[in-house]
């Protein structure tokens, strides 16, 4: 049985091969640590999205709706700007400005003959023209100077009765007076005669009865000439009675005219205003497209349906806008994202070995964050514009909306020993924080 013994380099040899294969190792550590503090990492945010029109796809409604008359367009026909997309049933919207028109008119009479009441005038002051413009305009101008000439005759016809009633209380009155100056005549001629007899009586000459039956006669004239001089006092106050009664049939015409005066000019303006709004009804019969594009989402198919106010009738997706598209983008990375911002898009709608990468630009941030219906998500709405230079790169294909894409934003670079020391940090942050 024989041993053998292993052979060592002698101990200078080892000696170098340990101190290269330390030198080996700090090297390679050092190079490690330069390069954590020099090398810069690109990062970027990644985020999903789709191909959209710069301006948005336009809604199409009607402010007021109505009955649907004529449908001109099918979903995906192109339309340009100015088409009659639909036309409403113009039935009911003229038949309510013709009864508007109407009341105006009549309305219109109606003023001018209060107007004429109002200042005594025998004839109606007319807007130019108003009678031709119609035969129910020129009807409405003759019943109301009809009426105006009626009414005239009728105040005339009271004036006339009052005042005869005046003449008959003047010609009592003549009378009654007549009679007072009589009796006044006859009661000095009783007087006289008692003052004669009064003499005889007192000497005894004429008896008592006598004497009595003057001052009895005497008596009775007074008491008739007071009852004169009251009966013509009566029929004056009469009088004046009835002349506040011929004030007054002026004054009431006129108040009264004044009155419904207010009335007819109130009820005026609000027809001015229906007019207006019924002309607008009528105008916006004819639903046209706002700019040129293709039909989406067609709501309306049936002749004769009703179309409720501001419901969405159809989409126009513009033909001529700039696309863009639009992302979502998680709140822990919007930070990091600016207006101007550099980004890189992918058309994943497309075969990835012939496409090529195209980059964009950020042109709009969203405000506040929103929040996913389903999920209760949130995120920032964000979108980026292509410059036309790098729309070239597609040429031949054809972009759409709704086309998803695929974006790579880049952000700011940092060093590697950021990136792997920045989590490290944190946890020594929270750990202190939560201590």
């Amino acid at each position: 049985m024989s041993i053998e013994v292993a052979e060592f380099p002698p101990e200078p040899m080892l000696r170098g091969q340990i101190s290269f294969g330390l030198a080996s190792v700090i090297l390679g550590f050092l190079g490690f640590v330069l390069w954590l503090m020099t090398a810069d990492l690109s990062g970027a945010v990644v985020a999903s999205g789709q191909v959209v029109i710069e301006s948005d796809v336009k809604k199409i409604q009607h402010q007021a709706g109505g009955i649907v008359g004529e449908i001109n367009v099918r979903n995906g026909q192109r339309v340009a700007a100015g088409d009659v997309l639909i036309r409403l049933d113009e039935t009911i919207p003229r038949t309510n400005l013709a009864q508007i028109i109407s009341q105006f008119v009549q309305a219109t009479g109606r003023r001018a003959r209060l107007e004429a009441e109002r200042d005594d005038r025998e004839t109606l002051v007319l807007p130019e023209g108003f009678a031709a413009t119609s035969a129910e305009a020129a009807e409405v101008a003759s019943g109301e100077q009809r009426l105006l000439t009626e009414s005239r005759t009728v105040r005339r016809q009271q004036v006339e009765q009052l005042r005869e009633r005046i003449g008959q209380f003047e010609r009592e009155i003549e009378g009654l007076t007549a009679q007072a100056e009589a009796r006044k005549r006859e009661s000095a001629l009783i007087r006289t005669e008692l003052k004669g007899v009064q003499e005889l009586y007192d000497k005894q000459l004429v008896p008592l009865q006598r004497m009595t039956a003057l001052q009895r006669e005497a008596a009775r004239l007074d008491g008739e000439s007071g009852s004169l001089i009251a009966s013509i006092a009566k029929s004056r106050g009469q009088i004046a009675e009835i002349n506040l009664q011929l004030l007054s049939i002026d004054q009431k015409t006129r108040a009264d005219a004044i009155k419904d005066l207010r009335e007819v000019e109130a009820m005026l303006s609000q027809l001015i205003e229906k007019r207006a709004a019924s002309l607008d009804i009528l105008q916006r019969i004819d639903i046209r497209a706002p700019q040129s594009g293709y039909v989406h989402e067609l709501a309306v198919h049936t002749i004769g349906g009703v179309i409720a106010p501001g419901e969405a009738i159809m989409q126009i997706v513009p033909d001529t806008e700039k696309l863009a598209v639009e992302m979502r983008v998680s709140p822990s990375d919007i930070d990091q994202l600016s207006i101007g911002q550099k980004t890189v898009l992918r058309l994943s709608a497309f075969n990835q070995r012939t496409t090529p990468e195209v980059e964009a630009e950020i042109t709009r941030i969203a405000a506040d964050a929103s929040r996913e219906a389903q999920t209760g998500a949130t995120y920032y709405v964000i979108r980026a514009t292509v410059p036309e230079a790098e729309m070239k790169k597609l040429a031949g294909l054809t972009l759409s909306p709704g086309m998803p894409v695929e974006a790579f934003v880049t952000t700011e670079s940092r060093s590697a020993f950021t990136y792997f020391a920045k989590p490290l940090m944190d946890a020594m942050h929270r750990s202190y924080r939560e201590r």
